[in-house]
């Protein structure tokens, strides 16, 4: 015991019991630290921004309203287009090249012993295309017919002549063919006399005039001729059928019938070919 009275060991115990509380205390007073989250158990940051949802609809809208327009505005444009060539224009690609078909041919009846221009051949008037024998009369049959034959060199001889200038377009007879009074040989048609022929629906010919503007597409040549309307015709194809459509049954379906339009072409020298398409386009306004 000291001179204070007080037991040396009471003392000691009463100070590690105050240590004992303080350092308690010292505990109680710090903050809690936050459970540690998965992510940074991981190694991730808590900052580190994480993968989103799907895209929302509002991308989806963003690319589809410019392509809807887009087509909104093609249709617009094509619906103008089509309005504007169905008031301004009549058009139509059945047309063709044509033009007047000459048929030559002999006077007389006979067998073919030449032919001396062929198909695309270039012939002028009165130039001899084609050479015809004549039979001979060899002797007369019991009841007065002649009987007629070759001899070979004393057969006459009469030519073919074009009446015209032109281009062959058909050849019909050969060397050693037999040919009647007027049997065609050759068939010409002259190449700076050609026009377009088209066919009009009846709904839309009463918009035709003669002297109408048109343009003329030629297939053959790739481009765009002027032209002008001829002649409207004053009968349907149909009326010139070898068969013509009747109603004999009472069962009837109409159909729309086409009339002949001939339109003249300024094409130059440019070389047309018989029969090619054409597409034409009448400026009815």
């Amino acid at each position: 015991m000291d001179n204070s009275g007080r037991a040396p060991g009471r003392e000691s115990s009463q100070q590690q019991t105050y240590g004992a509380a303080g350092a308690g205390a010292a505990v109680a007073d710090r903050p809690a630290s936050p459970a540690q989250s998965p992510a940074i158990a991981n190694g991730v940051s808590a900052d580190t921004p994480l993968a989103g949802p799907p895209a929302p609809r509002n991308t989806r809208r963003r690319v589809l309203l410019p392509l809807l327009l887009v087509v909104f505005i093609a249709a617009i444009i094509l619906g103008f287009r089509y309005w504007r060539d169905q008031a301004l224009y009549v058009s139509t690609d059945n047309a063709q090249v044509t033009g007047a078909l000459v048929q030559i041919g002999s006077l007389n009846a006979g067998r073919i012993s030449a032919v001396s221009v062929d198909v695309g051949s270039t012939v002028t008037k009165n130039e001899q295309i084609a050479t015809v024998t004549l039979p001979t009369q060899l002797s007369v049959t019991a009841d007065g017919t002649p009987r007629l034959g070759f001899l070979g060199t004393e057969d006459q001889q009469v030519p073919v002549t074009a009446p015209m200038d032109g281009v062959v377009v058909q050849r019909l007879g050969n060397p050693g063919d037999t040919v009647a009074v007027g049997q065609a040989i050759v068939t010409i048609v002259d190449p700076s006399r050609l026009w377009v022929l088209t066919q009009v629906e009846e709904t839309r010919i009463g918009r035709v005039q003669v002297g109408q503007l048109v343009t003329v597409h030629i297939d053959t040549l790739g481009q765009d001729l002027t032209g002008r309307v001829l002649a409207v015709g004053r009968a349907s194809t149909a009326s010139f059928s070898l068969l013509p459509q009747g109603n004999t049954s009472g069962n009837y379906t109409k159909v729309a019938q086409l009339v002949p339009v001939k339109i003249a072409v300024d094409y130059g020298r440019q070389p047309l070919v018989l029969g090619s398409s054409v597409e034409v386009k009448i400026h009815v306004q």
